[in-house]
């Protein structure tokens, strides 16, 4: 700006010149008869134009324009620098955004899943569960109905005098043995069954026998040989194929083994010619089932009623309490 108003200036001086020039040489043309001349010369150029003066050399720039231009720029990269910063936190922040959006949308996508899956397995495990507990009933009333008909088995133990035939001064016993065959029908849907029972119990005799005559004389063992029968009631044990069960009933009773003679010990009576007594029973047993196979615990008190004692077994009641274990098919 300063260089142009250098130039106006110069070819503003260089107009005026040409003009006062102009009148001095018409006043000289018209004065001629004086004839007066100048010892200087001044070179006068009509058709050629003054020359423009120099231009006036440009100033130098002083500092503190500098240190405006530079604090200018300065503030300028400054507000480009922030202009970026602000762009890349709005880009930061839009990405958040758009990343918690995601995540919002994949977390509520993920419980929503989960929820079906729980909702799925909650599902299948009542349906397990029905299911099982349907088949549990099925394989329980498939299990219970092979408690139901006819059965048999074979059992042995132990047979226990009691009352006299114990404790007696003379001619008692002590425990035996056992064998016996059960069978019979259980009724399916109904807890009563029917149960018989073919057995044979061994009386140790001990070692206080007299004779007729009072004089000690070497005991002999007796075996009863028995058939029984009567009603059975079965209790199942809780949601089990196994049950407790009832006996009661009625058998005859055949007495062998002992002496037959007043003195000595020399006969025994055989099972052909003993005499048929009848007595009664009761007891109780468990029953645990294995598929087709039972193992069976029980107990019975049997009572024999002897109303005329055989020579060589003086008792009017034979009672004693076999217990015994076996397995039912």
């Amino acid at each position: 700006m300063r260089v142009l108003f250098s130039s106006s200036c110069a070819i503003g001086l260089a107009t005026a010149l040409m003009l006062g020039a102009a009148p001095t040489a018409r006043g000289q043309q018209q004065d001629a008869p004086r004839r007066t001349t100048s010892s200087r010369r001044i070179p006068v150029g009509k058709d050629r134009p003054a020359p423009a003066p120099a231009p006036a050399p440009a100033r130098p720039t002083t500092r503190v324009n500098q240190d405006s231009i530079a604090a200018a720029e300065r503030a300028r990269q400054d507000s480009i620098a922030a202009a970026a910063v602000a762009e890349r936190n709005r880009k930061d922040a839009a990405t958040r955004q758009e990343q918690m959006r995601r995540d919002s949308i994949e977390v509520a996508e993920r419980q929503r899943q989960d929820s079906i899956a729980a909702a799925d397995a909650a599902r299948q495990d009542s349906i397990t569960r029905s299911q099982g507990r349907a088949r549990s009933r099925e394989d329980l009333r498939v299990a219970r109905s092979r408690n139901s008909g006819f059965y048999m088995g074979i059992a042995g133990g132990s047979t226990m005098p009691m009352g006299d035939l114990k404790t007696s001064i003379n001619n008692s016993y002590l425990t035996g043995w056992n064998v016996t065959m059960p069978f019979g029908w259980d009724f399916s849907g109904f807890p009563l069954g029917l149960r018989f029972d073919l057995a044979m119990d061994n009386l140790t005799a001990k070692g206080n026998f007299l004779d007729s005559g009072g004089n000690p004389v070497q005991g002999r063992n007796v075996a009863i040989f028995s058939g029984s029968g009567g009603l059975k009631l079965n209790v199942p044990i809780f949601r089990t194929t196994s049950r407790f069960y009832l006996l009661g009933g009625a058998g005859a009773h055949r007495i062998t083994g002992y002496a037959t003679a007043a003195n000595g010990t020399d006969s025994a009576q055989t099972i052909k010619d003993a005499k048929t007594n009848v007595g009664w029973y009761g007891g109780a047993g468990l029953n645990f089932r294995f598929g087709k196979t039972a193992l069976f615990l029980e107990s019975r008190y049997i009572n024999i009623d002897t109303k005329q004692p055989p020579v060589g077994f003086a008792y009017k009641k034979t009672n004693y309490l076999p217990v015994i274990m076996g397995f039912q098919f």
